[in-house]
């Protein structure tokens, strides 16, 4: 990472871990991100008064090397001053060149997502505000996304939160962990402003407890692994513009339809394109967006930009 004397550091990126679901391997989450960061920063700020040079190194497995490169092309962007096409240049050429990510499921991934995507998605992330790494808590970011602490992520601060969906009773799963009810969600949705409840699977819980908490409560279904219909993605949509506060997103796990429906507002908001937002929100909630789901994504984007260009002329002429 930096040239010097004789004597150097070493960061082993294989210690930072992507638990898989089937398939997919990577990109490694925001918590991992912000803890290589801040092991680099630690110790590039030592190198400079010691005299060392910084080197990370990882296996030597196609997937294990694509990891370590999207860690180190995440710090430039971040760090270094660069831009996605500036900090993956050091790459470019590299051989074996690095393979496309893999999504969540058991079968062959027919979308290519590649280490750029992702920095273009994490470059514009940072932009609008969806993250703050001088503010960031990792702490809590690995606390809850753990399964029995809610399984929740923030796809974007303040405003969409991702999260597996509650059941009716709290009881022990086969696989050893407890399901969760909306009690074990509403203090935390209530501290941080959720003002909409987003269900887009089948009933496994009474909105009731959500509503009387004063929290709104969409009903969106439509079929596991499937894409949204048309008029799904626009009352998804409609609704969250419509909401004063942040909007929390579940289908069964909180990945494959809560990712799609996500990632069509921030494409109509914030004009992302498929591959940076699937690459985005998979760096904050691994899994997120699977098979077909990628392709409509991909499909749809240019619907999003276009609505979402009108969109901010009606505010214009309106102010």
């Amino acid at each position: 990472m930096s040239s010097g004397g004789g004597a150097v550091e070493l960061i082993p990126a294989d210690e930072f871990s992507y638990w898989n679901f089937f398939l997919d391997w990577g990109p490694l989450s925001l918590g991992n991100l912000f803890r290589f960061c801040r092991t680099l920063n630690f110790k590039l700020a030592n190198e400079r008064r010691l005299g060392k040079a910084v080197y990370v190194y990882s296996g030597t497995h196609a997937h294990k090397r694509t990891n370590a490169a999207f860690l180190l092309t995440a710090w430039l962007l971040l760090y270094g001053g660069r831009t996605p096409e500036q900090a993956f240049a050091p790459f470019q050429d590299v051989f074996p060149p690095f393979p496309p990510f893999h999504d969540a499921s058991p079968c062959v991934c027919t979308f290519d997502l590649f280490i750029p995507h992702c920095l273009k998605g994490l470059q514009k992330a940072r932009h609008f505000s969806f993250f703050n790494f001088d503010t960031f808590d990792v702490e809590e970011y690995e606390h809850y996304e753990q399964v029995e602490n809610g399984d929740l992520n923030w796809l974007v601060d303040g405003k969409f939160l991702a999260f597996a969906g509650p059941h009716s009773r709290s009881e022990m799963t086969r696989e050893g962990y407890r399901t969760l009810t909306p009690r074990n969600y509403i203090p935390y949705f209530k501290k941080h402003n959720v003002t909409l409840v987003v269900r887009l699977n089948k009933k496994y819980y009474d909105e009731g407890l959500f509503l009387d908490a004063g929290i709104d409560h969409l009903e969106a279904y439509f079929l596991d692994g499937s894409v949204p219909p048309p008029s799904v993605i626009r009352q998804f949509i409609a609704a969250c513009e419509a909401t004063p506060g942040a909007v929390a997103v579940h289908c069964k796990a909180g990945l494959g339809r809560t990712g799609t429906c996500i990632g069509c507002y921030i494409m109509k908001h914030y004009s992302f394109t498929a591959a940076e937002v699937i690459g985005w929100m998979r760096i904050c909630r691994p899994g997120s967006v699977i098979g077909p789901q990628q392709h409509y994504l991909e499909q749809m984007e240019g619907t999003m930009h276009r609505e979402g260009f009108a969109f901010r002329q009606r505010v214009r002429s309106i102010c």
